[in-house]
């Protein structure tokens, strides 16, 4: 059965929509992922098995099944591990293990052996494109959201796990996420030594205003 499913990818500050496309069917078992995936997402293969068969579902790898992910477009690198999410979604789909809509979402993460999501970078990017695109959801890691929410119009889903989000998906669960971008980068610090204490050493004070002015 084939599914489809969207992510986006990063180039540079930019994002692509990467639509992820997953056949699975019976035979040999075998689990290919083309389109130019990097190191990262070959090896995603792996962690999207244990993700898998330790959230409860079973695992392409453990049936005799042939599962082939192709990530459109062909000609363009993939890097990273934000498409662990789409994956595992889509080959749940693919084997029907799951049935939910994808239409009009954007869903991003990374997925650990147990399930869990992990936060990813170039969240930003992702939902400015989402919000260009238009689609009406972004599902991801529940330590983007925040960042995600600087995007209006766009509807933020945070997640957990990988259950949770099939729970979400089959509407067996509700989520809600509400954020105040203005309170987003608000944060009081008591600082107990100033520069001013400092005699000397210039020329490495003048580095490090350089550094926390850029925010490295």
């Amino acid at each position: 059965m084939l599914s489809r499913i969207y992510s986006a990818g990063l180039l540079g500050l930019e994002a692509r929509i990467i639509e992820i496309e997953v056949d699975a069917s019976y035979g040999m078992r075998h689990f290919n992922i083309v389109g130019l995936p990097d190191k990262a997402i070959e090896e995603s293969k792996e962690r999207i098995g244990s993700a898998l068969q330790n959230s409860g579902f079973l695992s392409p790898q453990k049936r005799p099944i042939r599962v082939l992910v192709s990530l459109a477009p062909a000609d363009l690198k993939k890097e990273g591990s934000l498409y662990d999410l789409p994956i595992a979604l889509a080959c749940l789909l693919s084997t029907q293990q799951a049935s939910f809509e994808t239409e009009k979402k954007l869903f991003l993460g990374e997925l650990n052996l147990q399930g869990k999501l992990r936060p990813i970078k170039g969240v930003l990017s992702a939902a400015l494109l989402a919000k260009k695109e238009n689609f009406q959801e972004i599902i991801l890691p529940k330590e983007n959201a925040k960042e995600a929410c600087l995007v209006k119009g766009l509807k933020i889903t945070p997640l957990e796990n990988l259950r949770e989000a099939v729970d979400y998906l089959e509407k067996r669960k509700e989520i809600s996420f509400s954020a105040s971008p203005k309170n987003l980068f608000k944060k009081e610090v008591d600082y107990s030594l100033d520069f001013s204490y400092i005699r000397g050493q210039e020329y490495a004070k003048r580095a490090l205003e350089i550094v926390a002015a850029g925010s490295h």
